[in-house]
């Protein structure tokens, strides 16, 4: 009678187990799988932003070299202040006459660094000047005559940033991009850009933090040329894009661990991104690099 009661016990403890062992296997739930997304969102939001350095800051990097001044323009000698009091920029470039190359390297620094937002950027470009003919030429502006086409390449990228939501620092960074009819108001950029980072994402009951990697095709994104603090409101055209991330989520002394991957498309417009992932649209602040809705 004894060995009966004992076996009874027995079976459920080892189903118990077995399924304990399924469950750290098995699929998020439907609530788990919409966490991810939206935590990828936020982290897509985030590297897309331009006031901490996201594509949208290269982007306006970019559109500034079509003009005279340049992205020079934005420091007295190497090293001043432009935009606003938060913001310093320290810039230093070098030619190479042989390939008609330039190379660019920056450092900005902006808002408080104690303080909500704050970015500390540091990049390294090459560029070409090409004329009508897709010829290098030196500077924009060479006689009579503007360049047609800017190609630009980001070699490298360090630097942190902090939003309300989302602290990173970035580990990995590259791009390749071709701006046409830079002789022209209305300047296109198509390309691609991959970026590497381990974002925090902290709420009152939680930590989430996701190492990830973001690659991005840009498709016809188009702005005025014109001011910079002008760009991200004018933005328009199309990004897709995978997210692949392991993240980690804590919960007081509790902690689980999942890799989530994402395909995605943003639309530019009106100073947002529109995110479409998995059949949910997230809606960013294009400027501020913040989700600000969802709309399903």
């Amino acid at each position: 009678m004894k060995s009966n009661t004992f076996a009874g016990l027995l079976i459920p403890a080892f189903a118990a187990l077995v399924m304990m062992g399924c469950e750290k296997s098995d699929p998020l739930s439907a609530t788990g799988e919409m966490n991810a997304t939206e935590d990828a969102a936020e982290s897509i939001a985030s590297a897309i932003g331009s006031d901490n350095g996201g594509v949208a800051d290269q982007l306006s990097d970019v559109v500034e070299l079509a003009s005279k001044s340049g992205i020079q323009g934005q420091s007295s000698g190497l090293l001043g202040k432009y935009g606003d009091a938060t913001e310093v920029a320290k810039i230093d470039t070098s030619y190479d006459p042989a390939t008609g190359t330039w190379t660019l390297k920056l450092e900005r620094e902006r808002g408080n660094p104690n303080g909500v937002p704050y970015a500390q950027i540091s990049r390294t470009y090459t560029y070409q000047f090409l004329n009508k003919n897709d010829q290098p030429q030196k500077y924009y502006i060479v006689g009579a005559d503007t360049a047609y086409t800017i190609k630009f390449n980001i070699v490298e990228g360090t630097g942190i940033h902090r939003t309300r939501r989302l602290s990173q620092q970035l580990t990995g960074l590259s791009g390749s991009f071709i701006a046409t009819d830079v002789n022209t108001r209305l300047i296109t950029i198509n390309g691609n850009y991959e970026r590497s980072a381990v974002d925090t994402i902290t709420t009152r009951n939680s930590v989430r933090t996701l190492d990830h990697t973001l690659k991005l095709t840009l498709t016809d994104v188009q702005v005025p040329a014109g001011r910079r603090f002008d760009h991200t409101r004018k933005f328009t055209g199309t990004i897709s894009g995978t997210y692949t991330a392991f993240v980690t989520f804590q919960r007081g002394e509790s902690y689980s661990e999942k890799n989530i991957s994402r395909e995605f498309t943003i639309e530019l417009g009106d100073g947002e991104c529109a995110i479409h992932v998995r059949g949910l649209k997230f809606v960013g602040d294009l400027f501020l690099g913040e989700l600000k809705r969802l709309a399903r």
